[in-house]
């Protein structure tokens, strides 16, 4: 599958966080990595986007990343957040990109419509007074270890650079989410454990899903690219099922 400028549709990479989920009362969050807005063709990934947060109804959305290109999409930025917020909470990191055009820009960006900035502080929730999701949940942007009480707790890293994943074993997080890759943007074989070649010869982390010492990571193809343009490799956002 050949693909010129978000030409294609979209696709949502499904999968469960927990055993024994409770599908009575089925939740979701959404991971979306890799906007890299810049000219005016992106409105369109922000578009794709927002239809697929309001179709999900997910009680969170995490964007890993990469959100901006140049500094004249930071109000496309703002208007992605200020739209997701509509919805329900949206947190935030920065990828490399987002250094680039300024890492504070980017995040008054961020603030102004209304989101979290993962860097400042992590995002949690606890029943009962809190029902986003049904159980006790933190959601961090910095790779820590855990504190006793947080020990209790679901533990998400939302990051940008899957490297981060032997880190975020020993700190003892239960998931991890990244992106940074983009899958390659070409893909001429995918193993049976889920790596994508040629980028898996360069890239260790360069798949879909890795598990090690009961820490799950899910690597994100990314919802766009700089140079738009890939092959067997669409673009994604993750709906991580709870």
């Amino acid at each position: 599958m050949f693909e010129w400028k978000a030409s294609q549709q979209l696709v949502v990479r499904r999968g469960a966080i927990r055993e024994n989920m409770d599908s009575t009362k089925p939740s979701c969050f959404v991971y979306a990595s890799d906007l890299h807005l810049a000219g005016a063709w992106t409105a369109k990934v922000v578009d794709e986007l927002v239809s697929l947060v309001h179709q999900e109804q997910p009680s969170f959305v995490m964007l890993g990343g990469d959100l901006v290109d140049r500094k004249k999409a930071l109000p496309l930025l703002l208007d992605c957040v200020s739209r997701l917020r509509r919805v329900c909470p949206v947190l935030a990191v920065p990828g490399n990109h987002d250094g680039w055009v300024g890492l504070e820009r980017v995040r008054a960006c961020v603030l102004e419509a209304g989101g979290v900035w993962l860097i400042d502080q992590p995002w949690s929730s606890s029943p009962p007074s809190d029902t986003v999701v049904p159980w006790s949940l933190q959601v961090d942007g910095v790779c820590s270890r855990a504190s006793s009480e947080e020990r209790r707790t679901f533990r998400i890293l939302c990051a940008h650079y899957p490297s981060v994943f032997p880190k975020a074993i020993e700190a003892g997080y239960d998931l991890v989410l990244a992106g940074h890759l983009h899958g390659g943007q070409a893909v001429l074989h995918q193993s049976s454990r889920g790596l994508m070649y040629p980028g898996a010869w360069f890239f260790r982390w360069n798949g879909l899903v890795f598990e090690e010492q009961g820490c799950r990571m899910w690597v994100n193809r990314g919802a766009n690219d700089t140079f738009p343009l890939r092959w067997n490799c669409p673009r994604e956002v993750l709906v991580g099922l709870f």
